[in-house]
């Protein structure tokens, strides 16, 4: 697929994609940049819960595009899509998802793309979020822990993501929990860039009290180099 934009994935559940998806697109707005977002696939709740991936996005983003534009397949089971939808007699379908991804890259300059789980998460029963990904064909951007033990899962997604051809377009380390007891943490943004191949664009710390978009594009501002990631959407990788 043609057009500017970046595939969030993460090493697993829980690493915070939907926040980190956010604060990268208000620090593009920041420089003047128009951002879409979207989440294709998302289970575990209603689509208009507040607390949804979808709904996160649209609010702290502040994005006009409806909910419906944002996420393709909601499914409420908070089990991986795949699963979700095949418990609903329900499947999920890649054309239907390029499609509405097509329509929004004719309202934004940049579409971020957030995945769901991790790398290798089903979307039916013969494929999954990789090859949605592969389907899109832009570069990926990868949501890790910075404790210990992120060294091996960010590599082992990265060597997953290059066997399936894309590039990776950096690492983000998020929720960094101050006070934490763990010797690893500032070496290894550097042991991923060594162990990995991949760059460290920043290490987003934990953010106290109730996220708002105030707060996130703060911090990302701070602690994450747009430069470098606008000079990634340029060059596509």
């Amino acid at each position: 697929m043609s057009g500017n934009g970046l595939f969030i994935t993460a090493t697993g559940t829980g690493i915070g994609k939907t926040m980190v998806t956010a604060g990268l697109a208000l620090a593009l707005a920041d420089q003047g940049i128009d951002v879409g977002v979207m989440k294709p696939v998302q289970s575990g709740g209603e689509p208009d819960d507040p607390g949804s991936d979808g709904m996160r996005l649209k609010a702290w983003t502040g994005v006009t595009d409806r909910l419906q534009e944002i996420v393709v397949y909601n499914f409420s089971l908070p089990v991986a899509p795949g699963l979700a939808a095949e418990l609903a007699g329900e499947e999920i379908e890649v054309d239907r998802i390029l499609a509405a991804l097509k329509k929004l890259q004719q309202k934004h300059e940049v579409i971020l793309v957030e995945g769901a789980g991790g790398w290798v998460v089903p979307l039916g029963k013969e494929w999954t979020m990789a090859d949605l990904a592969v389907q899109i064909g832009w570069p990926v951007l990868i949501v890790a822990h910075p404790q210990l033990g992120t060294i091996n899962h960010t590599a082992l997604t990265a060597s997953a993501i290059r066997q399936r051809g894309l590039r990776i377009a950096g690492v983000v380390l998020n929720g960094l929990k101050p006070g934490v007891d763990d010797p690893s943490i500032p070496h290894n943004p550097r042991l991923i860039e060594r162990f990995a191949g991949v760059h460290v664009w920043g290490t987003v710390p934990w953010i106290e009290g109730g996220l708002t978009a105030t707060k996130i594009k703060k911090v990302f501002l701070q602690h994450v180099d747009i430069k470098k990631w606008i000079s990634t959407l340029k060059t596509g990788g």
